[in-house]
């Protein structure tokens, strides 16, 4: 977001990406009790490559603070931050890599992101706030991993989209 005032244009896509990750996220999931996948954290990487670390992590942070909600779950702030900070480091490192190439650049930062946000935050979360056991938080490694594959592949395709990506830059 490199504007000193948000455009109604870039304010109505964040808004859409966070509309999208709220129904990735809740709608089609595939659930094995404790693990979920899902692409909820897709709109949450495009917003950060598309408007930065703090389109990012406003999209990822806002996504579960409504999800929540409309699930009738309270919130949580350390898993709202978890999911804030996948947009925010996989937006920093983007930004921070732009000398290497793009598949690596991609891999990289929505690795970084997934590791941080979800492995990281809120694995802390669930083992501070739910009882989780460390033993059973290290299963959300290969699951961050598989995720992250599946993002980096499908961010990277959606970016190879002119019209998407002509849109995006009138935002």
């Amino acid at each position: 977001m490199n504007h000193s005032k948000l455009s109604v244009r870039t304010l109505t896509m964040l808004a859409l990406l966070t509309a999208m990750s709220i129904i990735f996220a809740r709608v089609f999931t595939v659930s094995t009790g404790f693990l979920r996948f899902n692409l909820g954290a897709l709109p949450t990487h495009l917003a950060a490559v598309w408007f930065g670390p703090a389109g990012g992590f406003v999209v990822g942070a806002l996504a579960d603070m409504i999800g929540s909600t409309l699930s009738g779950y309270s919130i949580n702030p350390l898993i709202t931050l978890g999911a804030g900070s996948v947009g925010l480091v996989s937006g920093l490192l983007y930004r921070s890599l732009h000398e290497m190439r793009l598949g690596l650049r991609l891999q990289i930062s929505i690795l970084a992101g997934h590791l941080v946000g979800s492995v990281v935050i809120n694995s802390l979360a669930l083992h501070l706030f739910y009882g989780y056991q460390w033993a059973l938080l290290v299963a959300r490694i290969p699951n961050a991993l598989v995720l992250s594959v599946v993002n980096t592949l499908l961010v990277r395709i959606l970016l190879e989209n002119k019209a998407l990506t002509a849109l995006v830059r009138k935002a």
